[in-house]
């Protein structure tokens, strides 16, 4: 069987949700059953049929083609399979999802991987803000997994993340691991002002030092970690673009909150 792509016929005159569109509320569905689906987010009534043109019958991998921003929500909630994104990704993708993998080709909106609790997602790209973060209705951001972003991540990056990895390789901006409870973020390029604000656990690594360093971070001088190396190992398994070593220099923080958290800058 082949993969059941859905190719964008043309730019969209409205935001489409296609949370609806995932391996496992599309499994053993007839296409005209899929087609039928609502997207639409104004009050004209949009179905996947009216945008999309449809190839192939194997739901356990969707590839998406053509799309733009406006393509809301791909692979929210995803419990299993692939998702390949072929162009741009709108808002909240691979929201609160929990198991599979998702892939984009290029860049993705506000709140990428927002809650997300496993799984994989790559971005190519950029991605918009709260990457990483809460999403709407939820007391967390990330809770488990790995988000991986080739471009520049927007301001509060793994705001209130609470487990799970994060890379970015193009630096982010403001606020980057704001109030973030444990996990790890990992970034390499320039990262904006006030990164670390209100970290309470957790790690935040970083191969330059920030453009605004808050003063409630202690410095404990340069140190070796044997985790980096641990770390290290892994990245050159799967990404030889991001070198880590083992040695950093550490500052401990955010001492206004309970202080237990550690930013790292690579030496």
């Amino acid at each position: 069987m082949s993969v059941l792509t859905f190719e964008l016929r043309g730019e969209p005159n409205q935001r489409l949700d296609l949370s609806p569109l995932t391996p496992t509320r599309l499994a053993g569905m007839k296409p005209k059953d899929i087609q039928a689906i609502a997207i639409g987010t104004a009050r004209e009534t949009v179905t996947v049929g009216d945008l999309f043109k449809l190839k192939g019958t194997d739901a356990a991998k969707l590839r998406f083609l053509n799309t733009d921003a406006r393509c809301d929500k791909i692979g929210e909630g995803l419990t299993e399979g692939e998702i390949v994104v072929d162009g741009d990704a709108g808002a909240y993708l691979g929201s609160k999802m929990r198991s599979g993998k998702i892939a984009v080709s290029g860049s993705a909106g506000a709140l990428a991987g927002s809650s997300m609790r496993g799984g994989s997602i790559d971005i190519a790209r950029d991605a918009g803000e709260k990457a990483g973060g809460v999403a709407v209705g939820e007391a967390h951001g990330m809770r488990g997994g790995r988000l991986s972003i080739g471009g520049k991540a927007g301001a509060l990056l793994g705001e209130r993340m609470r487990r799970g990895l994060i890379i970015g390789r193009g630096g982010a901006g403001d606020y980057a691991g704001g109030r973030m409870i444990t996990g790890t973020i990992l970034l390499k390029g320039r990262v904006g002002r006030f990164a670390g604000y209100g970290l309470r656990r957790g790690t935040l690594i970083l191969d330059k030092q920030p453009k605004d360093l808050l003063p409630t971070f202690g410095d404990c001088g340069i140190l070796d970690f044997t985790w980096l190396r641990l770390l290290d190992r892994q990245l050159k398994a799967t990404d030889g673009r991001f070198k880590v070593g083992y040695r950093a220099r550490r500052l401990m923080g955010d001492m206004a909150v309970l202080g237990k958290g550690e930013m790292l800058i690579l030496a």
